[in-house]
């Protein structure tokens, strides 16, 4: 086996399980494990968790040295040295990865060797997922929070003001129903921190395509409300082409390294005299149905009481 033919393994959460259990009802394991994942219950901190786990396997094992990868958070920790020989374990609980742990030795393990390696990665997988959970939760809120994406629950009050002020200047007003095609395949696929990652590629996207006067709402969870004062139906039509393409264009790598690309549907309407809130949402709400049913990645307008 050399690094250009790796062995590859999926991880077992059911293993990682026995481990815990049977330090928590003090059953006999080996010391070496339950220090490791003593050691591994005192912090949150993916790159102290793969340093811990290097130190505790190195002292134990003669290994060369230790590769992690989490791509979704651009995750990439190496301590010592590559070998021609490697075993690789893909993380996985509960059918989301948590990345890839790959363990360089000088030779080809033996069985016991090898049993005690898929131990030791076995101590691992908690305390990985919870401080991945943990890192992402704070990314994710930070993003949200230094990116101010308003929330549902401003959305109403702030269209009823958008809509009686155009209405007022007699100035027109487009609303935009953004759904991300195929979202709850692609987060079944590749888990909820992938979607995670989705949801804030496209937001940026819109958001790099908008003007100071434009409003942006996230609803839902994989769905966008886009207002736009002072632009006629038309050329919100031209913009939602603008935004299509730019979403398209961009490519995101799954945990496998795979390239996907995303699509988006959208449905577009303009403000009429007598509309209220829910009026002007069922429109769009109506069109956006239609660009879903037509095949996704399409863009349809209701233009009154007609779909085109």
């Amino acid at each position: 086996m050399n690094s250009s033919n790796v062995e590859k393994f999926t991880t077992s959460s059911n293993n990682a399980l026995e481990i815990a259990t049977a330090i928590s009802t003090n059953k006999p394991i080996d010391r070496h494990i339950t220090a490791l994942v003593l050691k591994l219950q005192t912090t949150l901190s993916i790159s102290h968790i793969i340093e811990t786990f290097y130190q505790s396997l190195s002292t134990d094992m003669s290994i060369y040295g230790l590769e992690y990868d989490y791509p979704l958070l651009y995750t990439h920790v190496y301590h010592g040295e590559k070998s021609n020989y490697s075993y690789s374990y893909l993380i996985e609980v509960e059918n989301d990865t948590w990345g890839n742990i790959t363990i360089f030795v000088g030779s080809e393990l033996s069985k016991n060797d090898k049993s005690r390696l898929d131990q030791y990665v076995s101590a691992v997988i908690f305390p990985l997922r919870n401080a991945i959970q943990h890192e992402s939760a704070i990314t994710l809120a930070a993003n949200e929070s230094n990116l101010g994406l308003p929330n549902w629950g401003l959305l109403e009050s702030q269209i009823t003001r958008e809509a009686k002020l155009a209405i007022r200047q007699k100035q027109p007003l487009s609303l935009l129903l953004i759904d991300i095609d195929r979202f709850t395949t692609l987060k079944e696929k590749n888990g909820s921190l992938f979607s995670d990652i989705i949801i804030r590629h496209v937001y940026e996207t819109l958001q790099n395509s908008l003007r100071d006067t434009d409003i942006l709402y996230r609803f839902g969870y994989d769905q966008f409300s886009l207002i736009l004062s002072d632009v006629v139906e038309t050329d919100a039509e031209e913009i939602a082409e603008r935004i299509k393409k730019d979403v398209s264009n961009h490519e995101l790598l799954d945990y496998k390294n795979n390239k996907v690309r995303l699509t988006i549907s959208i449905g577009i309407t303009d403000l009429k005299n007598d509309d209220s809130v829910d009026t002007l949402y069922e429109r769009a709400y109506s069109a956006l149905k239609l660009a879903k049913n037509s095949g996704r990645n399409q863009i349809k307008v209701a233009d009154g009481k007609f779909l085109r």
